[in-house]
């Protein structure tokens, strides 16, 4: 099980920023305890068998997407196909992560922040996931075992993909079976204000998870952010310019950002902190 602690102030998160340098971040409105991603999740296992659902939502979203943008991958670029989709919503392997722990912050607390639900914060050391996979560092895109995993859902004969990408261990071909953290190419503003990353899932009958490979905390640590501080950690926040027009560079957020600042009255300059003392030139 992973080591999970409360999280509680907004100074508590830079600690873990500034520890856990080189950690990725994710943060759910709820504590869900796992990290699937939206197409192995429960609402999508109910499909009938003989309908693979993953491969009919990459095929009907490439053929309906160029009539509705001429801003559209290749036809045989699959992992900016999945990156699209995932951009507008749909249901892929894909699982966002984040390289600040602030902005993973602002995920766990700014939606549902009036609901009696706790929030929760993943931090990864990405590097330990991918030795699983015997890979250094993060993959390029033409990695064998990155392109098995993007291109898995277009195949039902899973070995000879793996065949085909010459996937093998001492002779015998393989295939790969956990999930692989990358860096992607920032193609969409949001990306980059949000210092996206991700982990990406191959469909497996093992049901091994990021949580079940990184048992130790120093590779993977989870945060509960109670109901009752998100109301106050999520204006710290937007005091340090994380807040929804920063992250969501459209002007939908922006509109919202306008709303909640007109909301605020009566504002008077405080004190300033004194923080180590008064300097003496």
């Amino acid at each position: 099980m992973t080591k999970t602690y409360i999280l509680s102030k907004i100074s508590q998160v830079v600690e873990i920023a500034t520890k856990l340098e080189k950690s990725w971040f994710r943060g759910h409105p709820k504590v869900y305890g796992e990290l699937t991603p939206k197409i192995f999740r429960k609402k999508y296992d109910n499909v009938p068998p003989h309908h693979d659902i993953e491969f009919r939502m990459i095929e009907d979203f490439k053929k309906r997407a160029p009539a509705l943008s001429n801003n559209i991958p290749n036809p045989d670029n699959h992992i900016s196909w999945l990156f699209l989709m995932q951009h507008y919503g749909t249901p892929t392997r894909l699982l966002d992560w984040t390289e600040s722990a602030l902005i993973a912050l602002f995920f766990a607390v700014s939606e549902n922040s009036n609901e009696a639900d706790d929030g929760e914060i993943w931090a990864m050391y990405p590097n330990k996931l991918n030795e699983k996979s015997d890979i250094n560092g993060f993959p390029l895109f033409d990695h064998p075992i990155l392109r098995y995993i993007v291109e898995q859902p277009l195949y039902s004969d899973h070995k000879y993909l793996a065949e085909k990408l010459e996937l093998k261990i001492s002779g015998y071909t393989y295939k790969p079976q956990f999930p692989v953290a990358f860096q992607p190419p920032m193609k969409f503003s949001r990306m980059v204000a949000q210092m996206s990353t991700f982990t990406i899932h191959p469909k497996s009958n093992q049901n091994i998870s990021i949580p079940e490979l990184l048992t130790d905390k120093k590779n993977l640590v989870r945060y509960i952010v109670p109901i009752e501080k998100k109301c106050q950690i999520l204006k710290d926040l937007k005091s340090l310019g994380i807040n929804h027009h920063t992250l969501f560079p459209d002007l939908d957020s922006l509109s919202k950002s306008i709303i909640e600042d007109s909301m605020i009255v009566g504002y008077s300059p405080p004190e300033p902190p004194e923080c180590d003392g008064e300097y003496e030139s």
